[in-house]
């Protein structure tokens, strides 16, 4: 219920959003499937309760994240030399714009994030998975294409 997007989780770990929690129970899954069926299902609840307060926040992350992507896409186009060590790390802020827009209807962040894409697909070279091989199965390379390969 707070208005705060990015909430502190202490230490070293990311700060706590709604895609960042998508994000973690997808990982969780491929070392705990049981653990991570019971907390999605708790989640769930949470969205259900909250319904309101939930689609608010997604789509003030939504804006956020499609912000720092184009801004990491706008950059690497204007300097490929410098950007492309950054793209494993960067991938995650595109990541978690899949996993918020697939419970989403707006087209326009939708359409957003396809020119994006556009943009992409003419640069990535295809290659293996990017992230630590665990990760694979609950990532397909259909799905999140743009996790099997760099720029």
């Amino acid at each position: 219920m707070s208005n705060e997007l990015y909430w502190p989780m202490g230490g070293n770990l990311p700060r706590l959003t709604p895609g960042s929690l998508e994000l973690a129970l997808l990982r969780l899954e491929c070392s705990s499937p049981a653990d991570a069926g019971q907390l999605r299902g708790q989640l769930q609840a949470v969205r259900l309760k909250w319904r309101t307060a939930w689609e608010k926040k997604v789509a003030r992350e939504l804006a956020n994240r499609l912000r720092l992507w184009s801004q990491f896409l706008t950059d690497y186009l204007r300097a490929p030399e410098q950007s492309p060590d950054y793209y494993q790390t960067e991938a995650r802020n595109r990541v978690i714009l899949q996993l918020l827009l697939s419970d989403q209807s707006d087209l326009a962040e939708k359409d957003a994030l396809a020119e994006l894409d556009r943009a992409l697909k003419a640069r990535l070279v295809v290659g293996p998975f990017i992230w630590d091989v665990i990760y694979q199965s609950v990532f397909p390379e259909t799905e999140f294409w743009f996790l099997y390969g760099t720029v």
